[in-house]
């Protein structure tokens, strides 16, 4: 009888499990790649001032009006719209009725002592800023011939929106920014009594030194600080993350430099590259995210890099 030899076979089946190609094994490298990578920081303690920038515009506060003295007509206007006068110059002169009834050739007479021309002078020193008649006009006694403004009576009509009336205080010191790029220095001085309908604005007056003349209704911008602290801790604008709605922030705090969480924060002054977190806990000696945390969820395995 035959013998049967199995083990030929046994080895063969071997071979064919040993030339199978075994699935390679995540490496270490590999691993690390899928994390999420993040730049690493600490927040910091440093002064910290906010701004608002507001419209304004020059005005006169301080007028005065210059009237005729007689009834009659205006036979000569001295001055123009933007004219600077002096105390006692001369800015019209008005003839009678009387004597343009008389006509020049009897008022000319050597026995008529009349001239019946009035002069009109100005009270005070100041720039003409309006003028409602011309030569020839007829005017009634106390007519306003023209309007002077005092020129240290300049001043900045600052518009202030309602909810930041809170923000501005008498005697604050702002900015004033001409439309050439030149700044002056202002503070404010006054409230005015009563909005603005349109724009439902509140109007400040703006004191400028030293005195500068403006023209009148001269566009401007006035900036003043909102709100300032001389220890804020601060950390880059993109390290604070938020939800939707922005009622709930947050930065990502690394904890043994592989993890990151979510920790609760409220914001303060805010700045074109930073904002000061308050009642947040935090240290200079903590790190959290300052960049690539946009997108982690609550608790996230991340890797440290230097840069993105």
């Amino acid at each position: 009888m035959t013998k049967k030899h199995p083990i030929p076979l046994l080895v063969f089946f071997l071979f064919l499990a040993g030339c199978r190609q075994k699935e390679p094994a995540d490496t270490p490298a590999e691993t690390v790649s899928q994390l999420t990578q993040a730049v690493a920081g600490s927040p910091f303690i440093r002064s910290m001032q906010e701004t608002l920038t507001m419209n304004a515009v020059t005005t006169y506060i301080n007028r005065e009006n210059i009237r005729a003295t007689t009834t009659g007509y205006v036979q000569q206007t001295s001055i123009e719209q933007g004219s600077r006068v002096k105390k006692g110059e001369q800015l019209f002169s008005l003839k009678t009725k009387e004597a343009e009834a008389l006509g020049e050739e009897i008022l000319n007479r050597p026995d008529i002592n009349i001239s019946g021309i009035i002069p009109v002078v100005a009270k005070n020193t100041g720039v003409i800023t309006q003028i409602f008649f011309q030569d020839g006009d007829y005017v009634v006694d106390g007519d306003v011939l023209a309007e002077l403004a005092k020129p240290n009576s300049l001043a900045i009509k600052l518009y202030v929106p309602y909810e930041y009336n809170n923000l501005v205080k008498l005697q604050q010191p702002v900015k004033v920014q001409l439309p050439g790029g030149e700044t002056l220095n202002g503070v404010v001085r006054r409230l005015l009594p009563s909005a603005e309908a349109s724009s439902q604005t509140t109007p400040y007056l703006v004191s400028i030194s030293p005195f500068r003349f403006l023209p009148e209704n001269l566009n401007v911008a006035v900036t003043l600080s909102a709100r300032s602290s001389n220890s804020a801790l601060a950390v880059p604008l993109q390290a604070v993350q938020s939800n939707e709605e922005q009622t709930r922030f947050w930065v990502m705090k690394i904890v043994n430099d592989s993890l990151a969480v979510q920790h609760p924060v409220e914001l303060g002054i805010r700045t074109d590259s930073l904002i000061e977190l308050k009642n947040s806990q935090l240290t200079p000696a903590d790190r959290i995210v300052v960049q690539g945390a946009y997108g982690l969820p609550d608790t996230a395995a991340i890797t440290l890099v230097e840069k993105l």
